[in-house]
């Protein structure tokens, strides 16, 4: 399979392969988003941990999600299609059951059930075909000789329990925060702020690797440095201020960024 190289952005129009001893470019002048417009949080460098988040960052779960909402719909004789359905990786799944339910007009729905049956098919999915981002497992390999690691999830801790073992990385990984542990996932603070404190660690020794504004917006609010890692989603005004890599490749620039070697 061919991968990308990492790529670093300083404006749209200006962009660097990250090679070797990388200079992450920081946008300044781009228009923000309003929950984007706060003081860019600075950690000491090299963090002493690092939060990553699961879906869409560390495993690429997009089409787990489709393809079992898709599916657990058809159970209804209903046709998603690809572009309603990938609006499932981006919010809660009872809201996404939720919306889809409202839209068809029904409204007593058994939103918990098809929710239940939806993750357990994921769950399958996951234990059949674990995925990961080109460069994850490297770069998780090559961050547990230096820093303290945490997944911090929306998804089930039983999903991120699977992937990870499936992966051989389980044992590289010191907690695990998921949606069961928090009352709200992303773009609250919850999961992040839980990590922190479980860890006894101060934030500003922290950085958070995010995928998403809501999961830029979730560290900002949690009070942590982050770097916005795009994989599939290009880099925009949803980075705000913070750095941005196209993806995990090559795995030696990113950690030389960070202030760490190649090996520990």
């Amino acid at each position: 399979m061919t991968t990308t190289k990492a790529r670093l952005h300083r404006r749209p129009a200006v962009v660097n392969d990250l090679t070797g001893r990388a200079d992450i470019m920081i946008m300044k002048d781009l228009a923000q988003p309003s929950f984007l417009q706060t003081t860019r949080v600075r950690p000491s460098m090299p963090p002493s941990a690092v939060l990553i988040a699961f879906d869409g960052v560390l495993a690429d779960t997009e089409n787990y999600h489709v393809a079992a909402w898709q599916r657990t719909l058809a159970r209804l004789g209903w046709d998603v299609p690809d572009d309603v359905a990938a609006r499932s990786a981006e919010i809660d799944d009872s809201l996404f059951a939720a919306e889809i339910f409202a839209h068809r007009g029904i409204v007593q729905a058994d939103i918990d059930g098809w929710v239940r049956r939806k993750q357990a098919l994921t769950l399958e999915m996951i234990r059949s075909a674990p995925r990961l981002f080109p460069g994850a497992a490297d770069l998780v390999k090559s961050l547990a000789g230096h820093a303290r690691l945490v997944v911090v999830a929306d998804s089930l801790r039983d999903h991120v329990e699977a992937l990870l073992e499936r992966s051989g990385l389980a044992d590289r990984i010191e907690l695990i925060v998921a949606a069961d542990d928090v009352k709200a996932v992303r773009p609250e603070p919850d999961g992040l702020r839980l990590a922190i404190k479980r860890l006894k660690v101060a934030a500003g020794h922290v950085l958070a690797i995010e995928g998403t504004p809501a999961g830029l917006r979730a560290a900002r609010a949690a009070g942590i440095s982050c770097m916005a890692v795009g994989h599939r989603r290009p880099f925009g005004e949803w980075v705000g201020d913070a750095p941005y890599v196209s993806g995990f490749e090559p795995v030696s620039g990113i950690l030389a960024q960070l202030g760490f070697s190649r090996e520990p």
